[in-house]
C-alpha cells in the first residue's frame, strides 16, 4: 500500500526539480534545434522554390526568344528569297535583252553579208550572161 508520508512529499519534489531539469538541459535545447532545422529548412525551401520559379521565368523567357528569333529567321528568309526572285528576274530580263541585241546584230551582219554577196553574184552573173552569149553567138560582144 501507499503510504502518505514525508518521502511522498520528497519524492514529488524530486520528480518536478528532475523534470525543470530536463527541461532545461534536455527538452529546450532540442526544441530550440528543432525550431532551428525548421528555420533553416522553410528558407531553403523558399530559395528553392524562388529559384524554381526564375528557372522557369528563364525558360519561358529564352522560349519566347527563340520563337522570336525562329519568326525573324522566316521572315529573313522570305526577304532572301524574295531578293534573289528579284535578282534572278533582272538578270534574265538584262539576258534576254542581251540576246535580242546579239540576234539583231547577226540578222544584220547576215543581211549586209547577203547584200554583198549578191553584189558578188550580180558582177558573176553579168560575167557568166556575157561569156554565154559570146559562146552562143560565137563572137566577142
Amino acid at each position: 500500500m501507499i503510504n502518505v508520508d514525508v518521502t511522498l512529499f520528497i519524492q514529488m519534489a524530486n520528480f518536478l526539480l528532475l523534470l525543470l531539469l530536463m527541461n532545461l538541459v534536455l527538452y529546450r535545447p532540442i526544441r530550440r534545434l528543432v525550431a532551428q532545422r525548421n528555420e533553416l529548412v522553410s528558407k531553403q525551401r523558399a530559395g528553392i522554390d524562388k529559384a524554381e520559379s526564375e528557372a522557369q521565368k528563364a525558360l519561358r523567357e529564352f522560349e519566347e526568344r527563340l520563337k522570336a528569333a525562329r519568326a525573324a529567321g522566316r521572315e529573313k528568309i522570305q526577304e532572301l528569297k524574295e531578293a534573289a526572285y528579284r535578282t534572278e528576274k533582272d538578270l534574265l530580263s538584262r539576258a534576254s535583252e542581251e540576246a535580242a541585241k546579239e540576234v539583231q546584230a547577226v540578222r544584220e551582219r547576215i543581211q549586209m553579208e547577203i547584200g554583198q554577196v549578191r553584189a558578188q553574184l550580180q558582177a558573176q552573173i553579168q560575167e557568166f550572161s556575157k561569156e554565154m552569149a559570146q559562146r552562143i553567138l560565137g563572137r566577142s560582144l
